[in-house]
């Protein structure tokens, strides 16, 4: 596997580079970032993400996917590649970003969670698409949400502990059940598998 190199990459020269990589990398303020694997909550979480929004946005042009599909983000440079995106664009089978993404989800850890809430929000905030951004505790039932307000800006909304999370797409709002998302993870009494 290539190394990646010690100076700062201008976005074009990192697209072209990673292309050619093994691993996923990060642009991160000019610098190739590369992505650490994550825990089996994380995984479940961000699977369980998808699983539950396939059938929700079946009838609309939205569709889940996972963190696969990057995020390059103008304002910053950086380029990132979220858990679970809600992609609404025109689908590419060849392309490696996601064309318009509607809402983007991180699945938090305690070494993460900062960054994820802080640094990661100021870049999906960069992308004017991206009308929602949703932060998935995986060590206790704890979703934060932050909504595209009129000014542009994200604003964080009250941390939802149980019930139901509203995301906004197209055609009005959808619900996704919180006992779906941690399915299998003990952390809900009805997420525990028998």
């Amino acid at each position: 596997m290539s190394e990646a190199r010690a100076e700062i990459w201008s976005l074009p020269d990192f697209l072209a580079w990673e292309s050619h990589q093994e691993r996923r990398w990060e642009l991160v303020e000019g610098r190739a970032t590369m992505m650490a694997g994550g825990t089996q909550a994380h995984a479940l979480i961000a699977a369980n993400l998808i699983v539950a929004l396939r059938p929700l946005l079946r009838a609309s042009s939205c569709r889940p996917v996972g963190s696969d599909l990057r995020i390059p983000i103008p304002a910053t440079g950086n380029v990132r590649y979220p858990d679970v995106t809600i992609d609404c664009g025109r689908f590419d089978p060849s392309a490696h970003d996601a064309s318009e993404p509607r809402i983007v989800f991180e699945v938090l850890s305690q070494s993460t969670g900062w960054y994820d809430q802080t640094r990661k929000l100021r870049d999906y905030e960069g992308v004017p698409t991206i009308r929602q951004y949703v932060c998935i505790s995986q060590s206790e039932p704890r979703v934060s949400v932050w909504l595209r307000s009129e000014d542009g800006r994200f604003a964080q909304q009250d941390d939802i502990l149980a019930g139901e999370l509203s995301l906004n797409i197209e055609g009005g709002p959808i619900s996704l059940a919180l006992t779906d998302v941690y399915e299998g993870t003990d952390l809900l009494p009805a997420s525990r598998t028998a």
